[in-house]
């Protein structure tokens, strides 16, 4: 066993290693196998004549390669830890003689889980003192142990009746449906395969390996190539996942994973003209004043949505209310899953993806799913295309495309076919990708536990952003002088206009939900100060969604309004953390004060001279004294606000109110 932190330290335990000699067989080198010491020290007679000898089983902790843990048998042998890289080892207390093996939760470094005399039993201290938590096992050859590394939840062992899976952590067990009934000692879960098992017989009399990818209901045979002797191990290193190491009594063997994954995914169907909710509200359709708004018409993203999550087996929300297309649109609409917003061209509808990263975490909080879903975004190029092939062997996609009938819909992409891809499309059914003008984009949802945070901006259509992050490193499109100028530099980012979701109405005319939307993307931004310059060619009133979430899938939502010209951009500051509330303000100045209500006037949302002029007023004023006198420059700031009070809904329409009061209020507050 090689310390993945240093290849030079190597371990390596044996059972009958030392025969008569008492010693405990472990042994550390730390020049890659040249040389090898006893390591056994702290492992001690507990009255039984000797101390604990046969290493049955010994794990690494990833999170800290120093901290070792060792079932050791004969003798009274239990679990032993070392926390010194095995300078020196302390017994677990709580189990019978001679546990078999020694598992370690993925998620979780102090829990902890063995097979002994009594069946299953866990540590939830580190190795340190041990329960029974389950007598499955107990009076059986039972051979292997392995955790699901997407969802720990899932524990899967063998006896010489076949292949078990517990879904509770260990308490409960069933042969798997698809049951092996042969004595199989190798067992091993995929590192980056969700539901993905490999099974090894070790009679030695017709060897075979088995392997799983829907968590045990059906097993394949992928024997094919082993020799007719034991398979004693089997792995799959994280850091080449495409191949499965057979170990055996004639050597070792490599079976190549990737060229052998199905074509195609069963990936469960979803329309979003069914009954149940097609004809409900999609989004807050009626609210923004889309005609026709109804998930039937608008409903291919979240619906797409569902059978990802139904795939994974997501198949409840934490009040157990069943998640298909209809309860999903509602779980988005009340959790920041639809960005929306008016601008001068219209109203728009955006759907938030990376939200339902946010809903699968909480749904794994609670036990409710066994993975959690990270969101990233791809679009065509030939990486792409290698990209999607690869994940369409473990898991769909959601890809959007366009043909006659629709300019921006939703499908899940869930095989290779030909030089096509097989799909299921939630509006027409569409069997492949071929009755579209291919695909435009890739929204992927990886089975990932690491990092869920991510920055997106939407903002509506002819304003555009130019977002620069803390090393100064900028991405996003801007106008200089009526020229539209892009640029991209910062890592990983994406900027794009996103068409709005459209289908044909009754009369078989193309009909758009809004206006779409310019967005910015950017996932796991690094902590610090974010700069968002929002830029046009004209003037008019704009609404910008900033959506940020931290690194546990906690998310906040800011919505700013502003007005803005060919000659006055608008600044927006962010102070982002991955691990806290982000700070988000759009900056104003006396000057921008004066721009915005000049453009309110010119877009008539200001609809009286009189009005314009004493607002104008009042600020001119209170910059002028500003230099001399804080507290009567705050004085005619209040003065506004309270103007701004009482012209509301009169002379002055909402719209023009909402910004012209932050405005003033962020002026105040910063002088």
């Amino acid at each position: 066993m090689i310390n993945p932190n240093n290849s030079n330290v190597v371990y390596a335990g044996g059972v009958g290693t030392f025969g008569s000699s008492g010693r405990t067989g472990i042994f550390k080198s730390i020049d890659v196998g040249a040389s090898w010491a006893l390591a056994d020290n702290g492992i001690t007679d507990v009255g039984f004549g000797a101390q604990p000898q046969d290493d049955f089983s010994m794990i690494i902790d990833p999170n800290n390669t120093n901290t070792l843990y060792a079932a050791l048998g004969t003798h009274c042998g239990s679990v032993y830890k070392t926390t010194d890289g095995a300078g020196t080892w302390t017994r677990g207390s709580g189990l019978p003689c001679d546990p078999t093996v020694v598992r370690l939760d993925p998620f979780n470094s102090s829990l902890l889980y063995t097979r002994s005399a009594q069946g299953i039993n866990n540590s939830v201290d580190g190795g340190l003192n041990w329960s029974n938590i389950s007598s499955f096992g107990a009076n059986s050859g039972f051979f292997a142990l392995a955790i699901d590394p997407f969802g720990s939840n899932n524990l899967y062992a063998n006896d010489n009746t076949g292949v078990y899976r517990s879904t509770d952590s260990g308490v409960n067990w069933a042969l798997s449906s698809g049951a092996l009934n042969n004595v199989y000692k190798a067992l091993v879960s995929d590192p980056v395969r969700p539901n993905t098992v490999y099974a090894g017989e070790d009679l030695g009399i017709e060897t075979s390996a088995y392997m799983t990818t829907n968590g045990g209901s059906t097993w394949t045979n992928i024997t094919n190539g082993l020799p007719d002797v034991g398979v004693k191990r089997l792995l799959v290193p994280a850091n080449d996942s495409n191949v499965l190491y057979a170990g055996t009594d004639a050597g070792v063997y490599v079976y190549g994973l990737t060229d052998n994954q199905p074509n195609t995914l069963n990936v469960p169907y979803f329309s979003q003209n069914d009954l149940l909710w097609g004809p409900t509200e999609y989004n807050h359709s009626i609210k923004l004043g889309f005609t026709n708004p109804t998930m039937d018409r608008w409903g291919c993203a979240v619906t797409s949505a569902a059978m990802v999550l139904k795939f994974h087996n997501i198949n409840e929300f934490t009040d157990e209310t069943t998640i298909d297309p209809g309860s999903l649109n509602n779980w988005l609409k009340n959790n920041n899953g639809y960005l929306t917003g008016k601008g001068g061209s219209g109203s728009y509808s955006y759907f938030n993806w990376p939200v339902i990263g946010t809903l699968t975490k909480q749904l794994f909080n609670v036990r409710k799913a066994n993975i959690k879903l990270m969101h990233k975004r791809a679009y065509p190029s030939s990486n792409t295309t290698n990209l999607l092939n690869e994940d369409l062997n473990e898991f769909p996609d959601i890809l959007k495309a366009s043909n006659s009938q629709t300019s921006s819909h939703f499908v899940v992409a869930k095989g290779v076919s030909g030089n096509t891809y097989s799909i299921n499309d939630p509006e027409w059914n569409h069997a492949a990708l071929a009755s579209f003008n291919s695909y435009t984009q890739v929204d992927r949802y990886i089975p990932s536990q690491t990092n869920f945070s991510y920055l997106v901006t939407v903002v509506n259509p002819g304003i555009e952003l130019l977002v620069t992050d803390p090393q100064n490193n900028k991405t996003g499109k801007y106008f200089d002088n009526g020229t539209l100028q892009s640029v991209n530099e910062i890592n990983n980012a994406s900027y794009s206009f996103q068409e709005p979701i459209s289908n044909p109405n009754n009369q078989n005319l193309l009909e758009d939900l809004g206006t779409g939307v310019n967005e910015f993307l950017l996932p796991e931004p690094p902590d610090g100060e974010y700069e968002i310059k929002l830029s046009s060619d004209k003037t008019e009133i704009y609404e910008i969604n900033i959506s940020t979430f931290q690194e546990d899938g906690n998310d906040e939502l800011n919505k700013i309004k502003g007005v803005i010209s060919s000659n006055n951009d608008e600044i927006i500051e962010i102070s982002y953390s991955q691990n806290n509330t982000s700070e988000i303000k759009r900056f104003v100045s006396f000057q921008s004060l004066i721009d915005d209500i000049n453009e309110a006037k010119n877009l008539k949302f200001i609809k009286n001279n009189g009005v314009y002029n004493s607002l104008l007023t009042k600020v001119v004023i209170s910059q002028i004294v500003n230099q001399i006198n804080k507290n009567v420059s705050k004085n005619f700031l209040n003065s506004l606000l309270n103007e701004l009070n009482a012209q509301r809904g009169k002379h002055i329409t909402e719209d023009a109110y909402q910004i012209l009061f932050y405005d003033a209020s962020y002026l105040k507050n910063h002088l």
